[in-house]
């Protein structure tokens, strides 16, 4: 009976069903993506940029010309709208 030895054990972990993996060696916290659902990776940038945009409404407070081309999207946006 031939006993091999393990080297090296990688645990993958998903925390959405599979559409991201991470890998990570036991007893390491650190974790590396291993891979990622196209699909996942366009949620993440989108929600990215919404939370730019809230960032940016933020700061038009202390910036004149930032508000003024917010006011200025604004309007461009609410005129675009059909409903």
């Amino acid at each position: 009976m031939t006993v091999s030895k393990i080297n090296k054990v990688t645990i993958f972990e998903s925390p959405n069903g599979g559409r991201t993996v991470y890998a990570r060696i036991p007893g390491n916290h650190h974790r590396q993506l291993h891979s990622q659902d196209p699909g996942s990776q366009l949620e993440l940038e989108e929600l990215e940029q919404q939370k730019r945009w809230v960032d940016i409404f933020q700061a038009r407070q202390d910036n004149k010309e930032l508000n003024q081309l917010c006011e200025q999207v604004e309007i461009l946006y609410k005129l675009g709208r059909t409903d």
